[in-house]
């Protein structure tokens, strides 16, 4: 009996023990999972840290799609007054790919899109000597023209936070006028909604951009105003006259709002952003260094 009653300390020694190693190890592994950061790792080292090799910056794809109404004008040489006005409605797709082009500019991607577009013109009523006149083509005084068109546009961004960034776009499109409708009281009927003859159908150009971005990740808002100048013109400048040309090019464009989806993870160039990219690097390198034996 004195046995057994020797033996009852022993055992809540050796229990003690073994709580305090399971406390001790539990510790352990709490710290390797919630540990901080040292206080030599600062601001301006974060600021320091090589990220190019261990994540690319705005390295990332994205879908969507447009909407808005387009601006028509109209450039002629010699010139004709002519009126900026709103025209039909206007819509589109895009891909966009951001990447850090030539390992100096995560500013900088390019954009590829379709968007059912307008051309056309609207000339103005002036007045001369107490007279009042108003230019017409082939009797009409405003045309509409429907164009299908593919662009490809350098797409350049410019981060002011977390959630904004002001856009920029500038590059090249083609496309193919499919139809058009014309306004005036002495347009011949069988011209008011079809191409003559000496009508260019074909249109390509020079097209860009700015815009106002809102992100909230994956989805973005964009909201454009776009200008096209189209280098091929409507007719040949010597449809009129063989010894005075005159010239007549699309000057166009739009306003549209688009919301796109980020295919992949987004990682932004602000200063914030890249320390937040840092410091989760040199956490997980900690991370990996508490994990060897």
């Amino acid at each position: 009996m004195k046995r057994y009653i020797l033996l009852i300390p022993l055992l809540l020694l050796a229990g003690t023990a073994l709580s305090a190693q399971e406390e001790k190890k539990k510790t352990i592994d709490l710290d390797k999972e919630f540990f901080h950061l040292p206080d030599s790792v600062t601001n301006e080292y974060l600021d320091n840290v090589d990220l190019n090799k261990r994540a690319r910056i705005n390295n990332y794809w994205m879908v969507g799609v447009y909407g808005g109404v387009s601006v028509e004008h109209g450039y002629y040489n010699p010139p004709r007054q002519v009126n900026f006005y709103l025209n039909k409605p206007v819509y589109g797709f895009s891909i966009v790919r951001h990447a850090t082009m030539m390992n100096m500019f995560p500013n900088l991607g390019m954009e590829l899109g379709y968007q059912h577009n307008y051309e056309g013109y609207q000339f103005k009523e002036y007045e001369v000597d107490g007279f009042k006149y108003q230019s017409n083509i082939d009797g009409a005084y405003e045309a509409s023209i429907e164009v299908q068109e593919g662009y490809l546009l350098t797409h350049a961004h410019f981060d002011l936070g977390t959630h904004a960034k002001i856009l920029a776009k500038a590059g090249l499109y083609g496309g193919y006028r499919t139809s058009i409708h014309r306004d005036g009281p002495f347009v011949k009927a069988e011209y008011l909604d079809s191409f003559q003859e000496t009508d260019k159908r074909w249109t390509y150009g020079m097209k860009g951009g700015v815009g106002f971005g809102l992100m909230f990740d994956p989805f973005e808002i964009h909201l454009m105003a776009q200008v096209k100048w189209g280098w091929n013109p409507y007719y040949p400048p010597d449809k009129y006259n063989p010894y005075r040309y005159r010239y007549a090019y699309p000057l166009d464009g739009a306003i549209t709002l688009g919301v796109y989806y980020q295919l992949s993870p987004r990682r932004g160039h602000t200063r914030a952003g890249l320390r937040k990219l840092a410091r989760a690097v040199i956490e997980e390198e900690q991370r990996q260094e508490q994990k060897k034996p």
